[in-house]
């Protein structure tokens, strides 16, 4: 067998194999073996018929056919070993180049290469975000809000009032040809929030809340409105538009009292203050998370300025799939399905994955080449408690959420236990290398002391899970926490029981 190997520019590989001819009539002697096992030969019991008999009945075409395909699977692996690649994921047969004597060219994706420049000199403050009273108070209005009642204001609109309006909206310069009409009879409620609680994502856009200060039930209002150039909406980019609005409706919000009975439909408090406190708690917790996520995004941001990354288009390809699967679910939790989405975001799938999914897919896939290469130079361990501690949480949430006999349903203990295992210790790894990191960019890395064991040996400490008692005995701290690079949520309104007095 005679292998060549050319480089491709897209970080893949084109190996042209040709084979000996006698090697491939072998394999068609196991393909005429295998069409007379499949099919009906007169005078011939299954798998007996002699090659000529086959060949003259199916023909020539089609046991080579078949003789390829057992070819390729058998003799495949060797071609990747002989040619001394180091592949992403199975290749794919680019072409026939020739039959006579059998010569097979692949197309076979390489396995990322990443070289860091230095990494070591990047230098940014860590910082986090302090939690003051005022976000204490303005999240437990917020609480307050989303249980409000809601009653008809006979008075113009003001602060925290909800307005219902119908929204018309046409190009002020319409090109030749074009539909004026961009936002047709449309009914929508907007709430009228401070100046900063509006909602980058706000409908129609931004700031457009804040413009039914003072409307009154019955009235009319035109607005202009030019759209931004960065306009989630294409054909609006940089466009004018006349909205026309008239008002159905406008509704006051009578907010709870901050009481016992309020603090007791908020968790088992037993004082307002209690409650602030576990308030802040949950608020430091979410800001911490909120500024190590920026953080770390700007430091590998950061560091991929100076370091040269490849990979293949297929590593593309599957980072754009977990990111499409993260939106999935998403949207699942809200019961909205991708389809109605996409209607609602007036995008089509390939427009949608192009713009919005390939982008993250690759900012997520270059930062975890990025944070793996740091953790092989570092020579970082997966620390072993933690990886328990990790499993154990997992397991307690999932036994919360019901989710624990779905999955254990479909896999055996060892299986199960594994799967969490592996999981764990990669996201231990990665926090550990994140640990790393923030060490090295802020000047502490002298102080920075990790107790570690080989990534190879977590398995076999976790299957003591299964060893010891059954996964429901395993006991752990509550809370568990995931998050995704996409995410997909409606605008925040106050769900309100109406009271119409």
């Amino acid at each position: 067998m005679k292998i060549e190997t050319t480089p491709r520019d897209d970080h893949q590989v084109r190996l042209v194999a040709e084979f000996e001819q006698e090697q491939f009539d072998k394999y068609k002697h196991q393909a005429a073996r295998k069409i007379s096992k499949d099919t009906k030969i007169p005078g011939f019991r299954p798998g007996k018929a002699p090659y000529d008999v086959v060949r003259r009945m199916m023909g020539e075409k089609a046991i080579a056919e078949q003789a390829m395909d057992l070819l390729i699977d058998e003799v495949y692996p060797e071609i990747i070993k002989e040619s001394d690649i180091h592949p992403y994921g199975p290749g794919s047969l680019d072409e026939i180049v020739k039959m006579e004597p059998p010569t097979l060219a692949f197309l076979v994706p390489l396995e990322p290469s990443v070289e860091l420049g230095d990494y070591r000199s990047v230098r940014i403050p860590y910082e986090p975000t302090l939690i003051s009273e005022k976000d204490v108070d303005d999240s437990i209005d917020r609480l307050r809000t989303s249980s409000a009642t809601v009653e008809l204001a006979d008075r113009p609109a003001g602060n925290n009032d909800l307005v219902y309006l119908n929204v018309h909206g046409r190009l002020t310069h319409p090109t030749e040809g074009e539909d004026a009409e961009v936002f047709k009879d449309a009914p929508t409620q907007v709430w009228i929030r401070s100046e900063e609680e509006q909602k980058k994502g706000e409908w129609p856009y931004p700031g457009f809340a804040r413009e039914m200060l003072d409307v009154s039930a019955g009235e009319d209002k035109i607005l202009l409105h030019t759209f931004a150039e960065d306009s989630a909406d294409e054909n609006l980019r940089g466009r004018e538009v006349e909205f026309h609005a008239h008002i159905e409706s406008v509704k006051a919000m009578k907010l709870p009292e901050l009481d016992e009975e309020f603090i007791h439909k908020l968790g088992d408090f037993k004082t307002v203050d209690e409650m602030r406190a576990n308030m802040r708690e949950r608020l430091e917790h979410n800001a911490k998370d909120e500024y190590d996520e920026d953080y770390f995004n700007q430091l590998t941001d950061k560091i991929r300025e100076t370091a040269k990354l490849e990979y293949p288009p297929q590593a593309i390809k599957d980072e754009s799939e977990t990111v499409l699967d993260n939106i999935n679910q998403d949207l699942a939790r809200q019961n909205l399905d991708f389809e109605s989405y996409l209607k609602i975001r007036q995008m089509d799938k390939d427009t949608f994955v192009e713009k919005e999914i390939k982008p993250v897919a690759v900012k997520r896939l270059e930062r975890a080449l990025i944070l793996d290469a740091i953790g092989k130079i570092e020579q970082l361990k997966v620390d072993v408690e933690e990886v328990t501690n990790m499993v154990s949480r997992t397991i307690s949430a999932m036994q919360r959420s019901g989710e624990l006999k779905r999955y254990r349903g479909r896999m055996s203990e060892d299986q199960f236990t594994n799967a969490l295992a592996m999981d764990a210790a990669a996201r231990t790894m990665n926090h550990q290398v994140l640990e790393k990191l923030k060490a090295i960019a802020t000047g502490t890395e002298e102080i920075l002391t990790v107790e570690s064991i080989a990534v190879e040996s977590i398995a076999a400490d976790m299957a003591s899970v299964s060893e010891e008692g059954s996964v429901s005995d395993v006991s752990a701290p509550p809370d568990v926490t995931t998050a995704s690079d996409v995410t997909v949520s409606p605008d925040e309104e106050p769900s309100s029981t109406e009271n119409q007095g």
